[in-house]
């Protein structure tokens, strides 16, 4: 064996370690979560209170690895399935012989097989296929097993399947993002046809077109999402100046001194995910219908605070919420503050005690009072297995059973909130080069 054969050998071994510890962690998180539930039903508490301690412990979990709540709840699901139903497979990922990946979608199919005999089918032949081949073409492989030893349920699966199609958007670098839509295959066959010969279409109308296919399929598709619309005059139909793009409200938070064109520091969407650079920001700004809301804050990052006097906040105060917080607080929770319930932290009281002045009842409607929660975590918080205390600037503190952890916003290290209102008034965005900022202090 050359010195090359051992380096390539070194590696193999060294990914067989790796995935053996995936396995063991794995293990030991499914272990932490199952002893969290059994405690819960040795307590004799109900099946919404187990529910809800096991949900805290996958919240804790995730906590302590760095990662998302989603891919712990998985983990855990898939770690049962292996363990419990497909002991063959398992065993081979203790040994380090499949990884994390290939173990997760070898458990997920057995999650669509009826027959308690196919899922012992699919342990004893699935690893010859697994052990010698790509992620993705275990995939492939996977997706002929189902429908070949349960052919009658490839129906209801489709359909049930269908149920979950979405649209998403990912922020990637460098001022781009991904477009991904989870639909029917036979839909998406027809779209990258029709793409394919839009693309093809575009580019032979000009000799000039040095775009390739891939960035002429894209402009197809995005020049059909945003179609130019027509619309009736009183001289007939004819093509408006405007596009679909129209008129739309772009949340993000930005300095002062980048505004005047004295910084180069980005400009930040409200759930922290995308970033605009001076240069895009300032061609935003000078395209019609766009308008920008923006939130200025001092120099110890004193936020606006704005007191209502119902229990639900205005559009203006919540707009201004959705730009402080930007996503859920609860540690490594990323759902968008559009996607949370706005939570007061002390209970809303329409009904304040006899002698107390207006607009002192507890639980202002106020933005230092609101917290963005997602519904399953303000769930858990409202039924008392997740505990939060605020401290004297109204920063939320979470309780978990092994220790309290700060709220985490998109934007939790760019300000702090306020009790007391501190500044600010910005509503437009003015079409020049050196933007007009109007600003007052609240007294």
């Amino acid at each position: 064996m050359n010195p090359t054969d051992t380096l390539l050998a070194d590696a193999v071994d060294a990914s067989r370690r790796v995935w053996a510890a995936e396995a063991e962690q794995a293990r030991a998180v499914l272990r932490f979560v199952e002893t969290r539930r059994t405690d819960a039903l040795t307590q004799g508490l109900s099946a919404r209170q187990v529910e809800d301690a096991r949900q805290v412990a996958i919240l804790e979990a995730a906590v302590e690895l760095n990662v998302a709540q989603g891919f712990v709840a998985n983990l855990v699901s898939a770690t049962r399935t292996l363990v419990m139903d497909l002991p063959t497979v398992w065993a081979a990922h203790q040994a380090g012989e499949v990884d994390r990946a290939k173990a997760r979608e070898i458990a997920s199919t057995a999650w669509k097989l009826h027959a308690p005999e196919n899922i012992a089918r699919l342990d004893e032949t699935v690893l010859a296929y697994a052990t010698t081949h790509t992620l993705g073409q275990l995939k492939s492989w996977l997706r002929r097993f189902l429908v070949r030893v349960e052919p009658d349920h490839a129906t209801a699966r489709r359909q049930a399947a269908q149920e979950d199609r979405t649209v998403t958007i990912t922020a990637l670098d460098d001022g781009m993002s991904l477009l991904q839509a989870l639909i029917p295959t036979a839909d998406a066959v027809l779209i990258d046809r029709d793409l394919t010969l839009a693309a093809k279409a575009s580019r032979s109308q000009s000799p000039d077109d040095d775009r390739t296919l891939a960035q002429a399929r894209a402009d197809a598709l995005t020049d059909t999402l945003l179609r130019k619309r027509e619309t009736d005059t009183d001289a007939g139909r004819v093509p408006v100046g405007t596009s679909g793009r129209g008129r739309f409200h772009l949340g993000i938070t930005v300095s002062l001194a980048t505004l005047l064109g004295v910084s180069s520091e980005p400009a930040v969407s409200a759930d922290g995910q995308h970033v605009l650079d001076p240069a895009l920001l300032a061609e935003l700004a000078t395209q019609e219908g766009t308008l920008f809301s923006r939130l200025l804050t001092d120099e110890n990052g004193g936020i606006l605070d704005v007191t209502e006097l119902g229990r639900f906040p205005t559009q203006p105060l919540r707009r201004a919420l959705n730009l402080i917080d930007g996503t859920c607080d609860v540690p490594g929770c990323t759902r968008p503050a559009v996607a949370c319930d706005l939570d007061h932290q002390i209970p809303h009281d329409p009904d304040p005690p006899p002698g107390q002045p207006p607009g002192q009842q507890r639980g202002p409607t106020t933005a230092a009072n609101l917290h963005h929660r997602c519904p399953p975590h303000h769930g858990l918080k409202t039924r008392g297995a997740l505990t939060v205390t605020h401290d004297e600037h109204g920063n939320a503190h979470w309780h978990l059973p092994t220790r309290t952890i700060p709220a985490q916003t998109a934007f939790t290290r760019a300000w702090n909130r306020r009790t007391e209102p501190q500044v600010v008034v910005i509503e437009h965005y003015p079409r020049v080069a050196a933007p007009v900022i109007e600003w007052r202090h609240d007294a």
